[in-house]
């Protein structure tokens, strides 16, 4: 009988932990949405089409290296912690790569590519924009015209984690700048 309380018992356990993790994870990047400080980056041309990876926009940035602020050695394919400011034009750019995770935010985890003059270039952990299949060739057709000019990237960063809130085309959301370029090609 005590036996079969304690199987009882971590059976429940179990079940509990199998629940639990991925509520979590959902949890984890809607509470970034919700509570991270808003970063705008910009934006640069890509290949627009990949057959295999579904429905997204794969977006590149402008900004994607900063000076080493370690003496030490990075590696390719490190994970390293970059410390993340705002230009006088409002827009996010890398202050410097470091080893230790900072105690100042706002920061995010990279991935190292190269270095190159003591600019450590990274790797961003956010890269796709997922959108209504219905917009999917729109948006992709706007963004390459725009990206590099106008297009700019809305990251809310938490933690060290990022995840992609909105992408603006000529300063408007990418669904109203598609329905203002829906409504004026009808006219």
């Amino acid at each position: 009988m005590k036996n079969i309380k304690c199987l009882f018992v971590l059976f429940l356990v179990i079940s509990l932990a199998q629940i639990a993790a991925p509520l979590y994870m959902a949890w984890h990047w809607e509470n970034i949405l919700q509570t991270g400080q808003t970063f705008y980056w910009q934006t640069a041309p890509v290949d627009p089409y990949d057959a295999f990876k579904g429905r997204y926009i794969d977006l590149r940035f402008k900004e994607m290296s900063g000076p080493a602020l370690d003496n030490t050695e990075f590696n390719y394919g490190q994970t390293a912690y970059a410390l993340i400011g705002v230009n006088q034009e409002g827009q996010a750019y890398i202050r410097g790569i470091t080893h230790q995770q900072p105690a100042e935010a706002p920061f995010i985890r990279v991935k190292i590519n190269y270095i190159q003059d003591n600019l450590v270039h990274v790797e961003l952990p956010f890269r796709r924009y997922y959108l209504p299949e219905n917009q999917a060739t729109a948006a992709e057709t706007a963004y390459q015209q725009k990206a590099g000019q106008t297009a700019i990237a809305a990251v809310r960063l938490k933690d060290g984690y990022g995840v992609i809130e909105q992408l603006y085309i000529d300063n408007k959301t990418l669904t109203n700048y598609l329905l203002e370029a829906t409504t004026s090609s009808k006219e």
